[in-house]
């Protein structure tokens, strides 16, 4: 692993571009897991729960993203393991799916114009053997591309035609999986291995090993704006190391760090870019979470950039209303940013200037979710 300049000394809070001041909690739907998020159309938010393969369907005030209703159906199946969600370009306002139990992806239509009505499946691509246990799907031209973290391969299946299907072995476990912007090498994180999955145009794979030094556990990984593919660690039982990554075109990592009390030892699971304004780069949100460690922090750190993504500029640590709630996902939504916890709550971040009616009748819909035995991610 090659050394950066990024590492930074401590930094207090700011009120950077992008930086969240307020937090609002809003309990979901009853389900021993809740997982991905993502946002199909304007005002609408879906949520998987693997426990009972339903998509919670949220409806959001469009100016400020505070949550108004939520219904929750179920798709395909109660024992689905319904798990990753993803937008699809191919298929305007549609929903890539997941169902980790059945082996199988779905394309939905979210019903976007009836916030009651349970999601369509349009289509069942079923995953080929010996791939099996598909976790995270993403939309690449026509390939979608799978991480399947129970039999430990990466898969590429045609979405027009799906018996056009390649299927890759990996070590232990594929997580997350993306597409470089500017290689075209295709990224899986081995959060098992602490390793990073590497296909090339060529067909070779590798895997690059991360510094033990940096830390351990990947799980989140994403394209990033600036061209780059970028992923965070989430540790161990003694909690994290404030460690994320971004793998240049070439294959080489380039590591960062948080820094201050709160940021050197965070946990980090998830991570999601904003958008840039005024040619500055994109505030970065990075998800810290309990999900490996009961020593560690839920909450999101929300990272601005020196230009060209060299250094931090700045860092704000947000924590969750609920403590050891287990954060799973970060969302930026251009008016605030939401997180799912595994502990069956919405989360919304919004700066202080947003007036948020937390009286709503939202919350006295649902119980609130309450702690339970530690999940898969």
């Amino acid at each position: 692993m090659t050394t950066s300049s990024s590492e930074q000394p401590p930094s207090a809070p700011t009120s950077g571009r992008g930086s969240p001041k307020v937090v609002a909690e809003y309990p979901l739907p009853g389900a021993k897991q809740t997982h991905e998020l993502v946002s199909p159309a304007p005002g609408l938010l879906l949520i998987s729960q693997q426990t009972n393969g339903c998509i919670v369907k949220v409806s959001l005030d469009p100016a400020t993203s505070r949550p108004l209703s939520a219904v929750a159906s179920v798709v395909s199946s109660q024992w689905s393991g319904l798990h990753g969600l993803s937008l699809s370009t191919a298929y305007p306002g549609m929903v890539w799916a997941t169902v980790q139990f059945e082996s199988a992806l779905l394309l939905l239509d979210p019903v976007a114009g009836d916030p009651s009505a349970p999601p369509r499946v349009v289509k069942r691509i079923p995953i080929p053997q010996p791939a099996a246990g598909p976790h995270v799907v993403i939309e690449h031209g026509d390939l979608l591309w799978v991480s399947c973290k129970d039999s430990g391969h990466v898969v590429s299946i045609n979405h027009v035609d799906p018996s056009v299907h390649a299927v890759y072995p990996t070590s232990p476990r594929p997580i997350f999986v993306a597409v470089h912007p500017t290689s075209g090498d295709v990224y899986a994180s081995l959060d098992q291995s602490s390793r990073i999955f590497r296909l090339q145009a060529d067909g070779k794979s590798t895997e690059l090993a991360i510094d033990p030094s940096l830390g351990t556990t990947p799980v989140g990984l994403v394209a990033g704006p600036d061209g780059n593919v970028w992923f965070v660690l989430l540790g161990g039982a003694s909690g994290g190391t404030g460690a994320f990554a971004r793998i240049e075109a070439n294959g080489t990592l380039t590591p960062f760090r948080l820094r201050g009390m709160l940021g050197q030892s965070a946990a980090l699971i998830h991570l999601a870019f904003g958008q840039a304004q005024a040619q500055q780069p994109a505030p970065l949100y990075l998800l810290g979470s309990t999900m490996g460690s009961m020593a560690a922090l839920d909450a999101v750190h929300v990272v601005t950039f020196d230009p060209g993504y060299a250094s931090v500029a700045s860092l704000q640590t947000v924590a969750t209303a609920t403590p050891m709630c287990m954060t799973h996902r970060v969302l930026p939504t251009g008016s605030g940013v939401l997180v799912t916890s595994m502990a069956c709550a919405l989360t919304l971040l919004i700066p202080s200037s947003t007036v948020v009616d937390q009286n709503s009748d939202f919350f006295s819909d649902f119980g609130v979710g309450l702690p339970f035995p530690r999940a898969s991610y």
